[in-house]
């Protein structure tokens, strides 16, 4: 563990970003994930979007780019003379290192553990429905292959209805899903609720927004920071870039340098009250976060562990990993990796409304508020595409507004987790109906082939078209 004070971080410029986010998708995908790395470069090239030359030479010659040293389980990239490091702690998954440093802030020891060789065989399989043909070729629509589909699951009633992998994964694959941890930061809100430790409604428990009498911030209420609607200032990928302060947005800077992801995010300062304007950043998340992370410090428990004590133990989940920053915070907004199996059970968790085998982990009002338009994504919202134009507290909805019809191919009560890349799991109450999808971020319009599919898969499973 290294000394965080004289870490600063270097200006981070576009290169910078498309340097750095190459390197934690590419590390990621190729020890966590475990494909190869030729493979991995193909399937996360970043670099590509910023140079398309540098892009094709990363991809003809991966060895001339990247180091690994297994022993110490770093991958370090070099290019244009610029170098920066990424490392696997085993069931952290992998951090970027500091520039100019070759450990992160916290001690990692305690979390080092890798996951389970395997993940869980306690799905009930319909064989007959795996089988069938029609099933099988609208499936075949989500595996279009420029869309680069890693995995699609189906649990209908309970029972799995499909299953397929492709692009390198297999069932005990531990895939990239992106912003999906963002839903898996209201469950654990939700847990806290449930326990008595949180109110959705009162001030949001943290004191540097409650130390002026002036400041804006001590009006927000955890219900705003879930529903993404907190109002703080913090400068989104699609703004100008005169409003961005650095190289690269506030959003993107977790994925872009090895900041402290929650200070950052709880210095942001007021710009809207909250509940006014709804728009898709990571700050609220990350005091989400912070929240959480606190309570159990308050407890006198490590904040590492929340996720896998709270969610993942209770549901039986095995092979889920959530990456911490070099600071040791959780990073719920993207650095997340599961298999498609595991990341059905969270829908399945919500699909029963917040219960599990007998008990109560989430109240079920909670896990409608997750499923209910926030009011300020109705009024005043900020989409982020044609499929996620309508947020709750915690997912994207699938309802039509004034403005834009129900992006998906499901009834209107459905909602999804979602992330970069085209990851998704929907979760269709009036159909007894999970879907999971995962892709490689390469992937061309995933979106529109998942929907594609959805539009197949329906009608099969009993239900009318939309």
């Amino acid at each position: 563990m290294t000394d965080p004070v004289t870490y600063r971080g270097p200006a981070v410029s576009r290169f910078h970003y498309a340097a750095n986010t190459a390197l934690v998708d590419t590390g990621n995908i190729h020890l966590v994930s475990g494909l190869p790395l030729a493979d991995a470069v193909r399937s996360t090239n970043r670099i590509g979007d910023l140079d398309p030359d540098l892009g094709r030479q990363v991809e003809a010659d991966p060895d001339a780019i990247y180091a690994l040293d297994r022993e110490r389980g770093t991958l370090t990239q070099t290019l244009r003379g610029y170098r920066r490091t990424l490392r696997h702690y085993g069931g952290l998954g992998c951090i970027l290192l500091p520039a100019g440093f070759d450990d992160v802030f916290f001690d990692t020891g305690p979390h080092r553990a890798p996951k389970p060789t395997h993940a869980p065989d306690d799905y009930d399989v319909d064989a007959g429905a795996l089988d069938d043909t029609e099933l099988a070729a609208a499936v075949d629509r989500a595996f279009a292959p420029e869309a680069l589909t890693a995995s699609v699951l189906v649990i209908h009633r309970g029972r799995i209805v499909a299953e397929r992998y492709g692009a390198g994964a297999g069932r005990d694959t531990m895939l990239a899903s992106w912003s999906m941890g963002k839903s898996i930061a209201a469950l654990v809100i939700g847990r806290l609720v449930q326990e008595g430790r949180l109110e959705m409604e009162a001030p949001a428990p943290i004191p540097e927004w409650h130390a002026a009498p002036e400041d804006g911030r001590q009006r927000i209420r955890p219900a705003d920071l879930a529903r993404m609607s907190s109002g703080l200032r913090f400068s989104g990928a699609r703004e100008p870039e005169h409003l961005w302060g650095r190289g690269v947005a506030d959003h993107q800077l977790v994925y872009a340098e090895a900041i402290d992801s929650y200070a950052f995010s709880l210095a942001q300062p007021a710009q809207h009250p909250p509940e006014t304007v709804g728009r898709y950043r990571n700050c609220d998340i990350a005091a989400l976060g912070a929240i959480a992370a606190r309570s159990e410090q308050a407890a006198g428990r490590d904040p590492l562990t929340i996720v896998e004590r709270l969610l993942f133990r209770p549901l039986g989940i095995r092979r889920m990993t959530l990456s911490a920053d070099a600071y040791g915070n959780i990073v719920y907004t993207g650095m997340n990796y599961g298999t498609a199996r595991d990341w059905a059970r969270l829908g399945q968790f919500c699909l029963a409304r917040g219960e599990w085998a007998g008990q109560r982990l989430v109240p079920a009002a909670y896990i409608d508020f997750m499923a209910t338009p926030a009011p300020a994504w109705l009024s005043l919202p900020e989409p982020l595409s044609d499929f996620h134009h309508l947020y709750g507290g915690g997912c994207w909805l699938n309802q039509a507004t004034q403005r834009t019809p129900a992006p998906w191919a499901l009834p209107e009560d459905a909602y999804n987790f979602a992330g970069a890349g085209g990851q998704r799991v929907f979760v269709v109450p009036s159909m007894d109906l999970v879907v999971v999808r995962h892709g490689h971020m390469r992937g061309i319009e995933p979106d529109q082939r998942t929907n594609d599919f959805l539009a197949a898969l329906v009608p099969l499973l009993g239900h009318p078209a939309r």
